[in-house]
């Protein structure tokens, strides 16, 4: 284990029957750091996700927090562990509003048991401030623009104390303008909360401008783990496609 990291997996492997989806796949996260994990379809990224998000379960390997071992059995205890989601599927309520999607299924009540609103649009005025989101918290999402959505979606993700978010494509299906807004907040979520974020991305252009590092995984394995200083766009598209930069001998 290294001191630098302060989450870890060490040779995840997953197995599905005789289908290997991930590998021994070893790699770690830095505090306020930005991680593109990224590969074609069916490298085994998402299986990846939903590992450290409790989803799924390792068939072998170990997952590590602060140094300590530590079981993911469930997105509850991903939570407890300050782990959580956004996925590009929302799982947000459309006919319901900003405020009862940031709490959904965590609805506060008062001393007579009773749904406390207020303490809720409270919260969630002042989660939305502190992130610069700028939406009214009544708004029922099925009026809001899919930007403005995934906005929602992060900052529900955002109402505990979050170490570690871990994001499946938060832009796919957003025009270029709410792409960019989202990049911006990715940016603020590191550099003003000190969040760590694993982005899983396919358009390499684009992750490039936010990231910090870039895993490369290929057929459930890990090829290539990059400081982005010491690559460039092409040199990435190139692992994805052949497995090692063009004309080299990548391990």
């Amino acid at each position: 284990m290294s001191k630098e990291y302060f989450f870890e997996g060490h040779e995840i492997t997953k197995m599905y029957g005789a289908v290997v989806a991930n590998y021994k796949i070893t790699f770690g996260v830095k505090p306020r750091e930005i991680i593109g994990l990224v590969g074609d379809n069916a490298a085994g990224k998402s299986t990846l996700i939903k590992q450290i998000m409790g989803v799924e379960h390792p068939t072998e390997g170990d997952f590590f927090l602060d140094g300590q071992p530590v079981k993911i059995n469930s997105p509850m205890i991903a939570k407890k562990l300050g782990i959580n989601s956004v996925y590009q599927e929302l799982a947000l309520f459309p006919h319901l509003s900003v405020v009862e999607n940031i709490f959904a299924g965590e609805l506060q009540c008062n001393k007579l048991r009773l749904l406390d609103w207020k303490a809720m649009k409270k919260k969630t005025i002042e989660l939305l401030e502190r992130l610069k989101i700028e939406i009214p918290v009544e708004r029922s999402i099925k009026n809001l623009s899919g930007g403005k959505r995934q906005e929602v979606a992060i900052a529900r993700a955002l109402l505990h104390n979050v170490r570690l978010l871990l994001m499946d494509e938060p832009t796919a299906a957003l025009s270029v303008k709410e792409r960019e807004k989202i990049f911006s907040l990715i940016r603020d979520l590191k550099e003003k909360h000190g969040i760590s974020i694993i982005l899983v991305g396919h358009n390499i252009e684009e992750v490039f401008e936010v990231v910090d590092r870039f895993i490369v995984l290929s057929n459930g394995r890990k090829i290539a783990d990059i400081e982005k200083s010491q690559t460039s766009v092409k040199e990435i598209v190139s692992i994805i496609v052949h497995g090692s930069p063009v004309g080299e001998s990548f391990n």
